[in-house]
């Protein structure tokens, strides 16, 4: 399968690459659960960008890993296929439930990231009563804006605050922006975010020259 953004890996510390030192806390969180999260980063050549997750919010860290030393990959859409949440009680996870009935309605490829995909990948608890539900969409084709503006009016009766972000191939961006009808949009790329009109027109064969400062 192809290595995404949002996607999560299961790795062994020895593999870290850091160019700074890594932190006490994030040997720890890997004890807990072995797995990372892929950044949207440009990577050295044969390696993928990679986050650990910690306990607190302000507790991230980014690294690198060989392209060839994970032990198994776990893609957003794979969590939605199983619908892990069905018994977990929480305002996200109801969410997440209202959000799955309201995207397969519309036959879109989704799949729950953030803390709530860590959670339903790892076991690990991270998701809190204040966690937002963060949700990726894949979207290698335009979606119509009328079609995203229904999503983005439907979701507002989930109880829990929801972020949908639309993956392109070149980058992603937010689904709410998009059904505002926003004559540019902020495309998060791996070479930095970037303003554009189109984001299914923008190809990354090389790294963008005007970027957002």
């Amino acid at each position: 399968m192809v290595i995404e953004p949002h996607d999560l890996l299961k790795i062994e510390a020895k593999h870290l690459i850091s160019h700074s030192p890594i932190p006490d806390w994030a040997i720890q969180a890997l004890s807990m659960a072995s797995y990372v999260v892929v950044r949207r980063a440009n990577a050295p050549e044969e390696q993928i960008a990679i986050g650990i997750r910690g306990k607190a919010r302000s507790e991230r860290f980014g690294a690198f890993i060989p392209a060839d030393a994970f032990i198994h990959q776990i893609k957003p859409e794979h969590l939605a296929e199983i619908s892990l949440w069905e018994h977990k009680q929480s305002p996200v996870f109801f969410s997440l439930k209202i959000a799955s009935e309201i995207l397969e309605k519309h036959k879109i490829v989704w799949g729950p990231g953030g803390s709530v995909g860590f959670e339903l990948a790892t076991g690990l608890e991270t998701v809190t009563s204040w966690s937002d539900l963060d949700i990726v969409v894949r979207a290698p084709k335009p979606i119509p804006v009328n079609i995203a503006a229904q999503i983005v009016n439907e979701m507002k009766s989930c109880p829990a605050r929801v972020d949908i972000q639309a993956e392109t191939p070149a980058g992603s961006f937010s689904l709410l922006e998009y059904a505002n009808g926003s004559a540019t949009m902020l495309l998060k790329t791996k070479y930095g975010p970037l303003l554009c009109e189109d984001p299914w027109e923008i190809r990354m064969n090389k790294p963008i020259e005007k970027l957002v400062r």
